[in-house]
């Protein structure tokens, strides 16, 4: 009986160690993290319908871009801070594949961001089309992200997928 008792003892022990344990979330270079409140949630919802999945499409390197970074990150963290899955992938397409360029100077501050996004499991997808027009060579794009032949199309099949989509305009 008194090894059952110790047993029962140390799982309890190592539960209760593991939900004291807080969550240690991400850190994104120039977001400010917001603090959430426990009752500051979606009434489990997002608890039953996992993975959250969405897809940012972006087509713009200035301010559309800069408002999907932050939002992925808020998202990152307020989920991974719940202990939820998700699936985010960013599209980007247009004049936004500039930003993907790893030689571009001009656009070399996203790097930090894409880079800690893409440490959380965010996905980036370029669009091969847009790369053509722009002179882009896939040689020249961060070595995380993948081309697809049509940023459209790449986020009509997410969005296929039952991924939510987000534009920023």
């Amino acid at each position: 009986m008194k090894p059952l008792l110790s047993f029962l003892i140390l799982s309890l022990a190592l539960v209760a160690a593991g939900a004291a344990r807080a969550v240690e979330l991400p850190d994104f270079p120039g977001i400010e993290s917001v603090p959430f409140t426990p009752e500051m949630n979606f009434g489990g919802y997002f608890k039953k319908h996992q993975p959250v999945k969405i897809v940012f499409g972006v087509a713009d390197p200035g301010n559309q871009l800069k408002e999907s970074i932050i939002n992925a990150a808020a998202t990152v963290r307020y989920l991974k801070g719940k202990g939820y899955r998700y699936q985010i992938q960013f599209v980007l397409y247009g004049t936004a594949v500039l930003t993907a360029d790893s030689w571009k100077q001009e656009y070399s501050s996203y790097d930090a961001q894409f880079q800690a996004l893409h440490e959380q499991g965010v996905q980036f997808r370029v669009c091969h089309a847009s790369m053509y027009s722009l002179h882009i060579h896939s040689g020249d794009i961060y070595s995380y992200m993948k081309v697809v032949p049509a940023g459209i199309l790449q986020l009509a099949k997410k969005q296929m997928q039952g991924y939510a989509y987000i534009s920023n305009r």
